[in-house]
């Protein structure tokens, strides 16, 4: 289906080109055909290659650098469908206004320089914007904060995939000098540390093992950390590579809350709960390992609740209006790594993936989510318009 759609949008293109530059493109016709044949039949094989070796290649580096030949098939084949969305627009005014001629040639030309434009995003969101972290800062007032927690300070990590850097972290290095510049309270890690491998974190561990925070360092797991995106051998293999994976982020630093809970104690008597759970997606080939009650059994006293859950959904699906939980930390979703931003709001194709909640802080009533947009990245091997993300969350009483 996917080959399919790049030989039409090839065929688009080529007329649009005859449409749009006839001169030119009349003058050209073979030369410009052979290269798209050539380019064509590259594209397939990147794609067709992927298709066979889906969930047999057991090295994370040739994975990673198969990413980024699908990064290339992008270069070429976004900008043809923007140009084709140009195309599309301009044989409706055509239809609308057939005696006005000039639309065509505007609206086309358009197009193509859109297109050339897209190509230039494209290569910089691989080459540069995947590296362009930025700090979100978001203060939210509660009613019933315990007063010693006023302004209290939580750094937000998530989705890493470590795997998608092929070993090289020296971005890596300079997000956690970015983080502990933040001077935090507490730092929280939310899932997918990796794409499949626990192999994926060594060169990782002395660099997150640098994380500094005054009450510790707490992570829960994401779809990726269960390594079921591989055909493994054995059951055995998984749960090793699992049990692996588990050791490596508790090196770094980090207390894994698998369904578990603790008090965040500050003075006397003020406290507030801190409750982790394993992954639960709402879509049937997500891993679904929360066990709520478990993990909230022995902190229901506790009036303020902090919940990390990785993927957004259980917070609609299982948490807002169902519980008393107060602020949910999630991830996941990479905001779509693509995306534009116009104002305070950011758009993307999100919701045509089934993503209720992509990015930024969402509530109803006094339940608040707040969704990270990664540090890394997964399946394309770049970021446009939506910029890996440290969230620093700050506490505050309502006066």
């Amino acid at each position: 289906m996917f080959i399919f759609f790049m030989i039409l949008l090839d065929f688009v293109t080529e007329r649009g080109l005859q449409k749009t530059f006839p001169r030119y493109a009349s003058l050209h016709r073979k030369a410009i055909r052979r290269v798209m044949v050539v380019l064509l039949s590259a594209s397939a094989a990147v794609i067709l290659c992927g298709m066979i070796l889906d969930r047999k290649i057991s090295d994370y580096r040739i994975i990673t650098w198969y990413s980024y030949f699908f990064g290339c098939v992008a270069v070429l084949y976004l900008p043809k469908f923007v140009y084709a969305m140009f195309l599309l627009f301009d044989r409706m005014i055509q239809g609308i206004h057939t005696h006005r001629r000039k639309h065509r040639h505007i609206v086309a030309k358009c197009g193509f320089w859109s297109g050339i434009v897209t190509i230039f995003l494209v290569m910089w969101g691989i080459l540069f914007g995947k590296y362009d972290c930025t700090v979100e800062r978001v203060e939210i007032a509660f009613d019933h904060l315990p007063a010693e927690f006023d302004g209290y300070k939580i750094v937000q990590i998530s989705d890493v995939h470590a795997g998608s850097f092929a070993g090289s972290f020296d971005y890596f290095q300079k997000a956690t000098d970015l983080i502990n510049s933040q001077q935090p309270d507490l730092i929280v890690f939310t899932g997918d540390m990796v794409n499949n491998f626990a192999e994926e974190t060594f060169s990782l561990i002395p660099i997150f093992s640098q994380l500094n925070s005054r009450d510790g360092k707490y992570a829960v797991l994401g779809n990726h950390d269960y390594g079921g995106y591989y055909d493994w051998k054995t059951s055995i293999d998984s749960i090793n590579n699992h049990n692996a994976l588990q050791r490596a982020i508790e090196r770094m630093g980090f207390v894994l809350l698998n369904n578990q809970s603790l008090a965040m104690s500050k003075g006397h008597s003020d406290s507030i709960a801190l409750i982790g759970i394993e992954n639960w997606g709402i879509e049937r080939r997500r891993p679904k390992y929360a066990n709520f009650e478990q993990a909230l059994e022995t902190k229901r006293d506790i009036p303020f609740k902090l919940l990390l859950s990785h993927d957004p959904s259980f917070w609609h699906e299982k948490v807002k209006d169902k519980t008393d939980i107060t602020l949910t930390l999630s991830g996941h979703t990479h905001g779509m790594q693509i995306g534009v931003k116009i104002g305070k709001k950011r758009y993307s194709f999100g919701k045509l993936q089934g993503f209720r909640y992509l990015s930024g802080l969402y509530h109803i009533n006094e339940q608040y989510l707040y969704v990270n947009r990664g540090l890394g990245v997964i399946g394309f091997p770049g970021r446009i318009g939506v910029s890996p993300e440290i969230t620093v969350i700050i506490l505050r009483m309502k006066k």
